[in-house]
């Protein structure tokens, strides 16, 4: 029932994910490079589903079939990608800042510097106005000087914290909304995608005034956290085209996750062409009060808001390079894993 619940929440829409794959990068030798050993486990993506739920608890149910696009598809020796529905909107809307801060990311430790990242940051001045991501209902309006909603009192000052039902068969969503210098909502209060509720402020345990957004799925807890990047649709270049987003595991030969902050991915628009960017990201900490990656994706990396067009994935390890060529469609999410077998 737990992979049910997740490939619904994770539903995959065709008309959504816009562009083409280059039939090279479809499950062929000429698609990656691996220089890991091919390992005989099971594919952690499943067949297509098919289920109703509602996108919000105000609108009617509708269906959606789950299938990844290049289907069949094998994440350990390929990629996979994946059309979703996106049931979030950002909080921050144009033509205040409505970027994910990369510096300090889902799961970064800054270099052990603090504690796991359990949301993202939208860096704005104090003052902007900060919206609901769904259709929901208050369930928090307040601060957190007298009740815990992380590890340490006083570190998310006033909150919002907002209870979304996406369909029946799906767990209830929890969207916070952190470091607030005003909340404009009340318990109980139901609200709707879009509106305004709140300012960005530095209240709490705040470096500097940002909004700070989390996704928790199940219950409202600090143990059930999830990466905001998976749950909301990914910005528009400057030529108005959808961006992508890649969602990746990093894992030892018995399949547990690794840490590191040294995973490079680098974005090729022309794959026998020159490098267009570059990032150096950090796989999620696994240290106490660990972040959780999605159900369904199993991830512990993840990169948004990326352009369609070829990624390659690499790492030292040991001594050892591993690199993965992979795709980005626009409105869609690339799926992979990358074993060491040292």
């Amino acid at each position: 029932m737990k992979r049910l619940l997740v490939s619904v929440l994770l539903v995959f829409i065709t008309a959504a994910c816009n562009g083409s794959v280059p039939v090279n990068d479809l499950n062929s030798e000429s698609s990656h490079t691996a220089l890991e050993d091919t390992p005989s486990s099971p594919i952690r993506l499943q067949p297509s589903v098919t289920a109703s739920f509602t996108t919000n608890p105000f609108s009617n149910p509708i269906t959606r079939t789950a299938t990844p696009i290049n289907s069949p598809c094998d994440p350990l020796n390929s990629y996979c990608i994946s059309v979703i529905y996106y049931f979030l909107d950002r909080p921050i809307h144009l033509p205040y800042t409505n970027t994910i801060d990369r510096g300090y990311p889902y799961g970064s430790t800054e270099a052990s510097t603090r504690d796991p990242h359990h949301g993202v940051e939208f860096y704005n001045a104090s003052g902007t106005p900060v919206l609901a991501a769904a259709d929901g209902i208050v369930v928090v309006a307040g601060d957190d000087s007298q009740k815990i909603y992380a590890i340490h009192p006083n570190t998310y000052g006033n909150l919002i914290v907002l209870e979304h039902h996406f369909g029946e068969i799906i767990p209830p969503v929890y969207t916070l909304y952190a470091h607030l210098s005003k909340v404009e909502v009340k318990v109980g209060q139901t609200v709707r995608q879009g509106e305004e509720i709140g300012k960005v402020g530095a209240s709490g345990a705040a470096i500097g005034s940002h909004l700070h957004f989390e996704v928790r799925e199940g219950q409202d807890n600090y143990d059930s956290n999830r990466n905001p990047v998976l749950w909301m649709e990914p910005l528009t270049d400057e030529s108005g085209q959808e961006e992508g987003i890649l969602a990746g595991r990093l894992e030892d030969k018995q399949g547990y996750p690794i840490h590191t902050d040294g995973v490079n991915i680098q974005y090729f628009p022309d794959r026998n062409g020159p490098q267009a960017a570059a990032w150096q990201v950090e796989t999620y900490a696994l240290e106490e009060h660990p972040v959780k990656g999605n159900d369904y994706y199993d991830e512990n990396f993840t990169l948004g808001d990326i352009s369609s067009g070829n990624y390659r994935i690499s790492l030292m390890w040991e001594g050892k390079l591993y690199e993965r060529w992979v795709f980005v469609n626009t409105g869609c999410i690339t799926s992979f894993v990358i074993r060491i077998n040292p």
